[in-house]
């Protein structure tokens, strides 16, 4: 997957899963901790998306609160990720 079909499977997993679908000015750039969009069991909900999803292990020391900001942080974060699992 591209960088930009991560950060439109992320948009629609935040929208439907975390925001019910009242996600009319959901972007790239939302600042999802600061309007806490993401707290720690979302955050734990959307990882476990995001391995099944991209087939990836995202590793702790990734979980850092500048990888979680936006949406579009999350989408840098996967795809160094993927980058990782892939020689």
């Amino acid at each position: 997957m591209n960088p930009e079909q991560i950060l439109a499977s992320l948009t629609q997993y935040v929208a439907h899963e975390i925001l019910e679908d009242a996600a009319e000015d959901l972007t790239s750039t939302t600042p999802l901790l600061e309007l806490g969009v993401l707290n720690s069991l979302e955050t734990a909900r959307m990882m476990a998306f995001v391995e099944k999803q991209f087939g990836i292990t995202v590793p702790a020391d990734a979980m850092r609160v500048e990888n979680l900001q936006t949406l579009a942080a999350i989408t840098d974060m996967v795809c160094a990720c993927a980058r990782v699992r892939t020689p």
